[in-house]
């Protein structure tokens, strides 16, 4: 009989040591990603439209500007730069001009400067108005390049 109890032994002895290499530990880590703040703008141009003769005080035109941020974060549209949204300027004069003639001034004014963006395209109309009439301007195209900023 201790003939089969020694291999019955040994079998219930390597089992028992298989056993303790089967005990294991567990620990948790993060995986992670920061998304950093990143806004763009662009607009299209702001066209008064092609006029015979004399230009009207009050004379208007629009452009859309859109901008694209990461959603929920605050920005302003502004004519200048600054610090951040509440340095947002949203009026400027734009002096078309066209050569030597005379500049046509227009107005600008950003509809709604301050906003929290979508996380899509956002898009905002800057209007613009002429000034002052200009009698029997010289023909031609009058333009100005205008920067427009998304402060974030």
């Amino acid at each position: 009989m201790n003939k089969y109890l020694l291999p019955v032994a040994g079998i219930a002895f390597l089992a028992a040591a298989n056993g303790a290499f089967a005990a294991s530990a567990t620990s948790n880590f993060n995986v992670k990603v920061t998304v950093n703040t990143a806004c763009t703008v662009s607009a299209t141009d702001l066209n008064f439209g092609s006029i015979t003769g004399s230009i009207a005080a009050g004379t208007t035109g629009s452009s859309t500007a859109t901008v694209s941020c990461n959603k929920g974060t605050s920005y302003a549209l502004s004519f200048v730069t600054g610090a951040g949204p509440a340095n947002a300027i949203g009026t400027a004069t734009a002096n078309m001009a066209n050569g030597a003639n005379p500049v046509i001034p227009a107005s600008l004014t950003i509809s709604n400067a301050a906003q929290t963006a979508t996380g899509g395209n956002d898009n905002t109309t800057i209007n613009g108005t002429i000034v002052s009439a200009v009698t029997n301007p010289a023909v031609g195209t009058y333009t100005v390049a205008q920067a427009i900023y998304v402060l974030y």
